[in-house]
C-alpha cells in the first residue's frame, strides 16, 4: 500500500520514521531513504541501531538547492538517481520501502511529476511505500492508500526561531 505524508506541518518524517519503528517491530524488513538530509540528521542514529531497518547514506554537508550551482545540482541530480535504481535493485529484500522528502523532487526541479508517478507505480505492488514531501499532486493523493497531510497552523520559524537540535533535524 502507498502511504504519503506531505503539508507545510512538522511531523512527516516523524510519522515515517515511526511507521518504520513499528514495522520493523512486527518483523519487517525496511529500507529507509532520505533525500535533501545530511547524516547528522537526528533520527538517523535510532534508524541505524534499530534491528530490521536500513539506511541509504546521505551526504555530511548539503547546500540548499538554491546556493547551488548548475554543476553541483547535476551532481546531486545524478545522486538522486542512482538512489531511486538502488532502490530498485533492493526492492526484492524489504517489506516496506520509506522515501523521505520524496517530492521535494519535484519541488526543486530534478524529476518532473509524471516519471515520479511511474517510479513508485514501478515499484509499489505488494510492498508498503512512505513517501514524504511538502506539496503533492493530486494524482498520488488519488493513487495512494493513505494519504494525510499536515497543516502548519503556527511555527516557531515565523517568530525568527532557527531549527533547533533534536527537535527539527
Amino acid at each position: 500500500m502507498l502511504h504519503i505524508y506531505y503539508g507545510t506541518g512538522k511531523g512527516k518524517t516523524t510519522c515515517a520514521v515511526g511507521s518504520a519503528v513499528r514495522a520493523a517491530g512486527q518483523g519487517f524488513k525496511v529500507l529507509f531513504v532520505q533525500l535533501f538530509k545530511t547524516e547528522q540528521s537526528g533520527e538517523r542514529a535510532v534508524l541505524r541501531a534499530t534491528s530490521g531497518i536500513d539506511l541509504t547514506p546521505c551526504p555530511d554537508k548539503l547546500k540548499f538547492t538554491f546556493q547551488m550551482n548548475g554543476e553541483e545540482l547535476a551532481l546531486e541530480k545524478q545522486r538522486y538517481k542512482n538512489l531511486l535504481n538502488e532502490i530498485v535493485e533492493k526492492l526484492p529484500d524489504y517489506n516496506m520501502i520509506v522515501i523521505d522528502e520524496f517530492f521535494t523532487l519535484a519541488d526543486c526541479g530534478f524529476f518532473n511529476t509524471d516519471f515520479l508517478l511511474s517510479y513508485i507505480t514501478s515499484i509499489y505492488d505488494k510492498k508498503e511505500v512512505i513517501l514524504t514531501g511538502h506539496s503533492v499532486d493530486c494524482r498520488f493523493i488519488e493513487f495512494a492508500d493513505y494519504a494525510t497531510c499536515f497543516d502548519c497552523k503556527k511555527h516557531p520559524y515565523d517568530c525568527g526561531v532557527k531549527p533547533r537540535r533534536g527537535i527539527e533535524y
